[in-house]
């Protein structure tokens, strides 16, 4: 495992064509980004906590925090670890009095209970160098000489492609069907 390096949730997509869910992830402190396609239901739960919207009864992820907070546990942070056969791999790291546990989770699951803890979100450095995405490798070269205003053109062209993750996905599975989370960009 390499370094970890900390990510934010930088949006949450869906493809028009197929109605895939993505969350993306950005790195903090960088403009890598990292797109995870994931099942509607963990992608409704992190868009709720995200928006922060009021919900009449819990679901599964509140849920789980309340337990969590009941039994006096903190959730420290979630790591996506590993990506093996197009599946990623997640751990939530847990403190009680003073007792560290790793818990094995998808990574949908992590990002919807680190978003509720507000918990910090850490990638694999070997992941992000494998498919992270720059919005260098996807926007036409520019020219130093060229007038600094093309740049907002740049960032749209790197908005469309990001909007467009999920019309190039290979396989025919849904996306909350093992492999649930798979990082087709």
């Amino acid at each position: 495992m390499g370094k970890m390096i900390e990510c934010v949730v930088d949006s949450i997509r869906v493809s028009l064509t197929n109605q895939d869910r993505i969350t993306v992830l950005k790195e903090k402190d960088a403009e890598r980004y990292l797109p995870i396609w994931m099942g509607i239901p963990e992608i409704d739960s992190i868009t709720i906590a995200l928006q922060g919207v009021a919900i009449a009864r819990p679901i599964t992820h509140d849920l789980m925090i309340s337990i969590l907070n009941a039994l006096n546990i903190r959730l420290e942070r979630c790591e996506i670890t590993h990506l093996e056969t197009d599946t990623f791999y997640a751990n939530l790291i847990l403190e009680q009095d003073g007792v560290r546990k790793i818990i094995d989770s998808r990574p949908s699951d992590a990002i919807a209970l680190a978003v509720r803890a507000k918990a910090p979100v850490f990638v694999d450095e070997d992941i992000l160098d494998e498919v992270g995405i720059r919005p260098e490798d996807v926007l036409p070269q520019v020219q130093p000489e060229e007038d600094s205003s093309d740049h907002d053109v740049d960032i749209d062209i790197f908005e469309d492609f990001l909007g467009q993750l999920g019309s190039d996905r290979a396989d025919n599975n849904p996306p909350d069907d093992p492999p649930a989370e798979d990082p087709k960009p």
